[in-house]
């Protein structure tokens, strides 16, 4: 059987207050994913451990089944969406535009990443490339808007702390060596306070801030750093789960991960979330009547609206995402060849507390196909999915349920080949 993966980030929330406690999930009309539950096997995925908050990238590489080989890191996956391979040894930060203001002596984020337009974004990018690093040899590199990534060889250190503080009501952090390193942490920390610091002064009195002064904009006057990275040194996803697969999204990360695992890629974007969705699903039906043998759909419509405090907002997004469903039940789920598992790389609370981003709740997970057990869950939410056959189960075991429910898995105790796989060898 061939697979069909479709993750809908942050559809999966918490109790609210003025949903009276219930979840956006709920409480919304989806008529899509509870005829989905019906027809499927339903459980819950843990996309990292319980309690932990997964960040898009690292949770996204676990339930892709490459949790155990380490996670390099999501600035090298988008520097590789940018065209950019990371080089060995190097080590790679993202960078941030951000609009920052001092406060009792101490510097605060009010917009990160900050709004501008691109052509503006690639002149200040240009600018900031001619920075010469004191200690490493140093390369930036614009991966479109706000976003840059800076990488640093010669002996760099990814044991080093972020400056993006997260959370708007924290100060803008030093940058530090992680506790117990080195000499070459120490190095590395204060490179990049030193990029920060000059950076600054190249923003201060830049051409951009000056017509941004002219049009009543606040001027971008900092840089956040983080999320050191090193060169993923994985097997292509057909060597290590024994599909050929397409990637389906939009955005540096989807098309650095297509490159990083050698997934075919495909974008589609548009600016009306149910039919950017729609249109990858139909995009994953072509690509496996193509030839290809796994699709993976991602769309982050619902993690986006969750960060504005508006849960009924989000329950009306869930609804029209849902209504983009229909794509699924009329061209994946029919197909006896093809088994379709949905489900989300993280929790996004749209409380609206500040407090919180991604929670690490658990997500609910149906899986349509032949084989799946089917079970008396009919409403896809969180907590009827709690009451399913597959249970819950660690976002990196994910990979080896599709095998097992698509036919596709080794025998535990076989050794077909040189190398331990756990899937069964093609005819």
């Amino acid at each position: 059987m061939k697979v069909a993966l479709v993750l809908i980030g942050g559809i999966a929330d918490r109790s609210q207050e003025q949903l009276g406690w219930r979840t956006p999930l709920q409480v919304a009309t989806l008529p899509n994913l509870d005829a989905l539950a019906s027809a499927g096997a339903c459980g819950h995925v843990y996309p990292l451990t319980p309690g932990i908050c997964p960040e898009t990238g690292e949770a996204l590489w676990e339930i892709l089944g490459y949790g155990e080989r380490g996670y390099p890191g999501r600035a090298s996956i988008e520097a590789a969406g940018a065209g950019v391979m990371v080089e060995p040894g190097e080590v790679v930060f993202r960078v941030d535009l951000a609009i920052t203001m001092v406060d009792g002596g101490k510097r605060y984020v009010q917009t990160a990443p900050a709004h501008l337009q691109e052509e503006q974004a690639e002149r200040i990018a240009d600018s900031l490339s001619t920075y010469e690093a004191e200690h490493f040899a140093s390369r930036l590199t614009h991966l479109g808007g706000p976003l840059m990534t800076l990488g640093l060889s010669g002996g760099a250190s990814r044991q080093v702390s972020d400056s993006d503080p997260v959370f708007y009501r924290l100060p803008i952090p030093e940058i530090v060596p992680l506790a117990g390193n080195g000499a070459e942490a120490s190095r590395t920390a204060l490179e990049l306070s030193r990029f920060s610091k000059w950076a600054a002064g190249v923003l201060e009195s830049h051409p951009v801030n000056a017509e941004r002064e002219s049009e009543g904009k606040p001027s971008i006057n900092h840089l956040l750093i983080k999320w050191p990275s090193i060169r993923p040194e994985v097997p292509r996803f057909s060597e290590a789960w024994g599909f050929d697969g397409v990637l389906i999204g939009a955005g540096v990360l989807h098309s650095g991960l297509a490159q990083t695992l050698g997934f075919e890629y495909r974008e589609v974007k548009s600016s009306d979330a149910g039919e950017e969705l729609y249109n990858r699903v139909l995009a994953a039906r072509e690509a496996l009547d193509a030839g290809l043998d796994f699709a993976f759909v991602h769309s982050e419509a619902a993690d986006i609206v969750s960060r504005g405090g508006r849960p009924r907002r989000k329950v009306r997004t869930l609804e029209e995402l849902d209504l983009s469903l229909a794509a699924v039940r009329e061209h994946l789920a029919p197909d006896p060849e093809l088994l379709t598992i949905i489900t989300s790389e993280h929790t996004s609370p749209s409380g609206g507390t500040g407090e919180v981003i991604h929670s690490g709740e658990s997500v609910p997970l149906v899986a349509v196909g032949r084989n799946a057990r089917l079970d008396q869950v009919a409403s896809f939410d969180e907590i009827s999915c709690l009451a399913g056959s597959i249970g819950q189960v660690p976002g990196r075991d994910l990979m080896q349920l599709a095998l097992n429910l698509a036919d596709r898995a080794c025998l535990g105790v076989s050794r077909l080949g040189p190398h331990k796989r756990p899937y069964r060898p093609r005819a």
